[in-house]
């Protein structure tokens, strides 16, 4: 019998050593489904948020509306009430002229209109360019060019084509409020949600990218197909209303832009963190 024989018999009649069980290696679960409707939320809010803090913000729109035609024209005839009074040089700017342009706008958007404007800018211009002409700018001056300027405002605002397009704008706003609302209710019960299934901030991540990809496509066409969307009988309506809102698309994009770059850098911190 040869020695390997021997040796096989030997061995047999030793009890096989245990084999370790393998060792069972966790793996990380992607959810995509999450983070195309984390995507989706933070488009709706980015869009609908954008919109309520700049188009539907009768401040902000009233500067965007001193700096248009519109504005020019009544800041114009301000001006001409003022040489009419011996000063010239046209001291009223559109600055000057955006709290009383705000009195319009929130006619235009259905709101209480605050009636009492503070005129110590307004005053300390025409009396500063009353000096330089030789000429007493009186209180009484102030307060007229004053009444002239809240008048005028609110003229622009009062035409029939303004207050179609007022119908418009508040049913857009209350829209797009709902929008808003619902929007902050589904990220709160999503957040919740990815807590649980810990995917927090890789959902975050992916969706605040993808989310804003997505709002900077959209604001880029809304930019160049709001005049076909915006109708009215007068075209200086129109053109006002395609000056506000793409001054808000504007912005939106600026925060698509940002919430790219943000949620690169956290899928960034989120992938080195997970490595580690």
């Amino acid at each position: 019998m040869s020695e390997n024989s021997r040796m096989a018999r030997y061995h047999s009649d030793e009890e096989p050593e245990p084999q370790q069980a393998p060792q069972t290696i966790e793996t990380y679960q992607r959810r995509p489904a999450l983070a195309r409707w984390v995507a989706f939320l933070i488009l709706l809010l980015t869009v609908s948020a954008g919109l309520k803090l700049t188009v539907f913000n009768a401040n902000y729109t009233a500067g965007v509306v001193s700096r248009s035609s519109v504005g020019e024209k009544v800041i114009n005839h301000v001006n001409d009430d003022l040489q009419n009074l011996g000063v010239s040089g046209a001291p009223v700017t559109s600055s000057l002229m955006q709290p009383y342009l705000a009195m319009g706008v929130a006619k235009l958007y259905g709101e209480t209109a605050d009636t009492s404007v503070d005129t110590t800018d307004l005053s300390a211009a025409i009396s500063t360019q009353a000096q330089a002409m030789g000429v007493t700018a009186t209180a009484g001056m102030t307060t007229a060019i004053a009444k002239q300027a809240k008048k005028r405002a609110q003229a622009a605002f009062s035409t029939s084509a303004m207050s179609r397009a007022a119908i418009q704008v508040q049913r857009a706003k209350k829209i797009n409020f709902a929008v808003l609302l619902g929007s902050i209710l589904l990220l709160i019960v999503t957040f919740f949600y990815a807590f649980s299934v810990h995917h927090v901030f890789a959902s975050l991540g992916s969706g605040m990218t993808v989310g804003g990809i997505l709002t900077g496509l959209v604001g880029v066409g809304s930019y160049f197909f709001l005049p076909y969307v915006v109708t009215s009988t007068s075209k200086t309506a129109a053109n006002l209303l395609i000056t506000i809102g793409r001054s808000g698309l504007g912005v939106i994009i600026f925060a698509g832009v940002a919430e790219i770059v943000i949620g690169l850098v956290v899928m960034l911190g989120h992938r080195t963190f997970r490595k580690e």
